[in-house]
């Protein structure tokens, strides 16, 4: 896997994350930015979009990952940008939780769970950057 310091922007409340993050992406060659709040990853992407996000699904709301998602999905710029999003809860919880929220499904490329597993992170962070997304 050839990283060519990608750029990944984490946007998770839980600074642990971003040590554990950046010390298993970082060795692998990708550059890592984190965020621990909704409203500044944003203004982040905004500033300077990433290559992909790594978005936690519960921040200082339960849905507001969901909610951030559709924020970028609904941007004609940002919507290109890949999408994982990270939670406790598994892929088919998240998507019963999304419904629950408003939204018809997680708008996201890929779904990891929490604790995360570096071999799954790198893995389906490369996938989704070689196949951008979808």
């Amino acid at each position: 896997m050839n990283a060519d310091g990608k750029h990944v922007l984490l946007i998770d409340d839980d600074a642990d994350m971003h040590d554990a993050v950046k010390m298993i992406l970082e060795v692998n060659g990708y550059r890592v930015t984190c965020y621990p709040t909704g409203p500044a990853g944003l203004e982040a992407i905004r500033q300077a979009p990433p290559d992909l996000i790594l978005l936690d699904i519960m921040l200082s709301s339960p849905t507001e990952g969901f909610e951030l998602a559709a924020e970028i999905r609904a941007d004609a710029v940002l919507a290109r940008i890949p999408l994982v999003m990270l939670s406790s809860l598994d892929e088919q919880a998240g998507s019963d939780f999304a419904r629950e929220a408003g939204t018809d499904h997680v708008k996201a490329d890929r779904f990891i769970e929490k604790p995360l597993d570096a071999k799954v992170l790198l893995e389906t962070i490369h996938e989704v950057l070689q196949t951008g997304g979808g």
